[in-house]
């Protein structure tokens, strides 16, 4: 699919950029909790590198202008872990960090390939930001995976689930990561585990949703 003039101008808030640079694996440690069980740590360790649910996150620096925007070369087959979250977090759109919500809920888009084992009214479970309704077709275009098909939830409901991470052990060399057995498989909050994965992108769960087009989204404009 051809971009418009648009789309190519536009880069995701998410994306990562040339320049940003992620977290070095000799600051990992070990720690416990508040009850004693050990966990992952950083040795400089600050509030803001653990979620409200105790997750340890990926470091990340952010390339940003002064008005507070990404800048540099897109790197568009990764994701900035830190804009991913704050964007999860704060249900903003993907592309320009604006509101995402509309009057019947919020947007969100899956590849069609991700869509094909799912059955109709189970949750649905995506580590991808909503996209407000002035980005929705800039995002598809934008998107190589989307343009090969794609399915919009409009989902009225979508709570925080879990996080998608590299989950760590401890070695006679100090801490590893652990090969992945399923690549970006979520790891749901309540894990036992948990407290292993170093994470890297929040992950919310749609239940009240519907499976929507792109001419039922126009009514919403």
């Amino acid at each position: 699919m051809k971009r418009s003039s648009a789309a190519s101008r536009l880069v995701p808030y998410i994306t990562h950029r040339e320049g940003e640079y992620g977290g070095l694996e000799s600051d990992l440690t070990l720690g416990t909790n508040a009850f004693g069980a050990m966990r992952l740590a950083y040795q400089d360790e600050t509030p803001a590198d653990r979620g409200p649910r105790g997750e340890l996150w990926a470091r990340c620096s952010q390339s940003l202008n002064a008005a507070g925007k990404p800048t540099g070369k897109p790197q568009w087959r990764l994701v900035n872990p830190t804009r991913q979250r704050e964007t999860m977090e704060r249900l903003r759109c993907q592309i320009d960090f604006c509101p995402a919500e509309t009057d019947r809920g919020y947007i969100f888009l899956a590849g069609a390939a991700e869509n094909a084992s799912h059955r109709a009214g189970e949750p649905v479970r995506t580590a991808q930001p909503p996209v407000c309704l002035k980005h929705l077709r800039p995002a598809i275009e934008l998107c190589p995976h989307l343009q090969k098909g794609y399915v919009a939830f409009l989902a009225r409901a979508a709570s925080v689930w879990g996080v998608v991470g590299s989950r760590y052990r401890l070695t006679a060399t100090g801490l590893d990561p652990l090969p992945a057995e399923d690549d970006d498989a979520p790891v749901a909050y309540g894990h036992p585990q948990l407290g292993w994965f170093l994470a890297s992108q929040l992950v919310r769960e749609l239940r009240d949703y519907e499976v929507i087009s792109l001419d039922d989204l126009a009514a919403l404009t």
